[in-house]
């Protein structure tokens, strides 16, 4: 990643030296016959094409566009929150009564503990010091892979395209019981996050957000492009997980609990505003 911030750096200013002087020069030949060799002249215009390009809007990031930019889609400007941390962390470890509430109904808990209590326990056991993942520069064109577990990845072939990715977040990956893992790589989602992309993206359809569409938002927030696979129906129509056999086995979206039609919506919305870029298998 160092490699690639020195290079676009290097593409910055020579973009910027050929900018000034050519937009000089062109200025100056305009005027040549209306002016003479005045050095406070040409110190001022220089000066002002210097203001120029310093007010000019600094993108989020380096890639040719970048998912933060608002004033592309009225649709998603009202949805997308830039300010939303998906991370709870030992910085950020306030809940909002209202979100707080909305988690323990999903968790049916009947008598809780007192969530600050909870916390501080919780981070007694990991760090929880920082976000890494919304940690980034201007000049980082972070490229991040969404897989979900849709039948249509049978065959599809996209394994090294995948790959290729900075990030790659799958939904769905066979957790043992007990696992290694070092304390300072744990990550907890933020109920408040959780709640953002139920009310937000799926407008309160079904009864929570399902892991894909959760990892397709959280992707919004920290990616700067966003390709996804494995959604939705197979080239048949059928949906269905890559693992089943049983063609018929969507019936998981008539459960209640995910809004299966809504949330592909929600992503095939995303995918025509270029926000996303949708693969559907092959």
């Amino acid at each position: 990643m160092v490699t690639i911030r020195k290079r676009n750096l290097k593409v910055f200013t020579f973009a910027f030296v050929l900018v000034t002087v050519t937009s000089f020069l062109l200025n100056y030949k305009h005027q040549v016959t209306m002016i003479t060799w005045d050095p406070k002249h040409i110190i001022t215009q220089f000066s002002e094409h210097i203001r120029r390009l310093i007010n000019f809007p600094r993108r989020p990031c380096s890639c040719s566009t970048c998912i933060s930019e608002l004033g592309h889609s009225l649709w998603f400007d009202q949805r997308f929150n830039s300010t939303m941390q998906p991370f709870l962390t030992s910085q950020n470890a306030l809940i909002p009564e209202d979100s707080y509430r909305w988690w323990l109904k999903l968790q049916g808990e009947k008598s809780p503990k007192n969530i600050n209590d909870t916390l501080k326990e919780l981070f007694d056991i990991i760090p929880g010091d920082r976000d890494p993942l919304q940690e980034r520069g201007t000049f980082s064109c972070r490229r991040c892979a969404v897989v979900g577990n849709s039948g249509n990845l049978r065959q599809s072939q996209y394994g090294q395209e995948i790959d290729s990715h900075d990030f790659v977040l799958s939904t769905y990956v066979p957790v043992p019981r007990k696992i290694k893992v070092k304390k300072e790589k744990i990550l907890i989602y933020n109920p408040s996050f959780i709640k953002y992309v139920y009310e937000n993206w799926l407008q309160n359809h079904g009864r929570y957000p399902s892991t894909g569409l959760l990892s397709v938002i959280f992707a919004l927030h920290v990616c700067d492009e966003v390709n996804v696979y494995g959604f939705g129906a197979n080239s048949k129509g059928h949906w269905h997980h890559y693992w089943e056999n049983n063609a018929s086995a969507g019936a998981f979206r008539k459960t209640g609990v995910h809004d299966g039609d809504f949330e592909s919506n929600v992503t095939l919305t995303l995918a025509s505003i270029e926000k996303i870029k949708f693969f559907k298998g092959r």
